[in-house]
């Protein structure tokens, strides 16, 4: 049975524990792992200036099919913002709120290479990264 359980656990990706006698199959982790993982690897640091609602302009990659955010010291409300082949932007109808230290997903099913801002609620200063 041991032997059938390891068969088992390694054909669906995972792992087989031994616990006290008895083996225990363990399943793959779920979702990709891999693109989140070289989504944020590509991560890239940002600031915008106080007095402004924008960031420079960004250029999604094809490493992310979503646009993500981690602000630094402190959380924001932000929306973002698509450059449109006129030269203007459309910005999403709501702010997503933002928090200070964690990966939040601002927008999602992006096309690669699509430029966009984001739009901070405030004019105060912000910093962070985003992987897009």
């Amino acid at each position: 049975m041991q032997k059938n359980l390891k068969t088992l656990a390694a054909a669906a990706g995972g792992l087989a524990l031994a616990l006290g006698g008895s083996t225990v199959a363990v399943a793959a982790p779920q979702g990709d792992v891999s693109a989140q993982v070289s989504c944020y690897d590509g991560a890239s640091s940002f600031s915008k200036a106080s007095g402004r609602h924008t960031t420079s302009v960004f250029k999604t990659s094809t490493r992310c099919n979503d646009i993500n955010l981690k602000m630094g010291s402190s959380g924001r409300y932000v929306m973002v913002c698509f450059k449109l082949s006129s030269g203007s932007f459309d910005c999403q109808s709501d702010y997503k709120w933002a928090p200070s230290g964690s990966w939040k997903v601002i927008a999602t099913d992006v096309r690669d290479s699509q430029e966009f801002v984001f739009f901070f609620q405030t004019t105060d200063s912000a910093s962070g990264s985003y992987a897009a």
